[in-house]
């Protein structure tokens, strides 16, 4: 009877903390506070700077920015969001749905299962930590475009 309870919780806690779609997904902790719910995803390159935009009904809710350059390895390798560009942060995570909110991240990294490159396919798959404790994981699989 535990186990079958312990399961139950289990089941019904997962559709609150995770959203797939297509096999993009975004999954973590910061569910409780934002809807993680997305329709599609765009992603864009521009110059040095990949774009991963999680498109849901009422806003994003989650736009993952990374900035690649001097990186000699893109393909396969696990980047750094909080390590410094020219002193700014690599990478930033913002939640948009009515306003725009910039979530501070602890530690996080991004991995690309290709160098981006428009016209290509892109896969990959990013984790991070808040400031706040929270997280937030997430899948990305599609065609990269020009802004």
């Amino acid at each position: 009877m535990r186990h079958l309870v312990c399961s139950l919780v289990v089941a019904l806690a997962l559709p609150a903390t995770s959203c797939s779609n297509g096999g993009n997904s975004l999954t973590g902790s910061i569910s409780t506070v934002y809807d993680l719910s997305f329709n599609s995803i765009t992603i864009e390159l521009e110059g040095t700077n990949v774009l991963i935009e999680y498109v849901g009904d009422n806003g994003y809710p989650a736009i993952v920015a990374v900035n690649i350059q001097d990186i000699v390895n893109v393909a396969n390798s696990s980047i750094s969001l909080v390590q410094e560009e020219n002193g700014q942060p690599r990478g930033s995570i913002r939640n948009v749905s009515g306003e725009t909110n910039q979530l501070m991240i602890e530690i996080g990294t991004i991995t690309f299962d290709e160098t981006p490159k428009v016209g290509s396919q892109l896969s990959g798959n990013f984790a991070a930590t808040f400031t706040s404790g929270l997280t937030l994981d997430g899948t990305f699989s599609g065609k990269v475009y020009a802004p």
